[in-house]
């Protein structure tokens, strides 16, 4: 299976995941697609999510390094930025977001790469 494949499938199964949760009204799938969508529009996710998404680029160990910087921004914007109050929740729901931006930006490049 090449490179492509395994991003779109792995778009495919996520974009299905998220229909069916929305579509049947399964709580817990959308209990982590609306925060994790809110938190994906947010700047002080989105914007290193997309420089990280490039600086480690050709790195081996790429997606590790990835989890490790948004573990680590999702910490720096609690207790920096918004001083502490929210739960572990709501951390890894920032920390997924920022490996949601991360994956589809390389989706995007593994697409248009020739």
């Amino acid at each position: 299976m090449s490179k492509k494949q395994t991003y779109l499938f792995i778009f495919a199964m996520g974009l299905i995941l998220i229909f069916i949760g929305k579509f049947m009204h399964i709580g817990t799938i959308n209990q982590v697609v609306n925060p994790t969508w809110k938190c994906m529009q947010n700047p002080l996710v989105f914007g290193p999510a997309a420089i990280c998404a490039f600086i480690f680029m050709n790195n081996k160990k790429y997606w590790m390094i990835n989890i490790c910087v948004a573990l680590v921004t999702s910490l720096a914007i609690q207790y920096l930025i918004i001083k502490g109050g929210d739960s572990l929740y709501i951390l890894l729901i920032r920390a997924f977001a920022f490996i949601v931006v991360v994956y589809l930006m390389n989706l995007v490049k593994v697409i248009l790469d020739k």
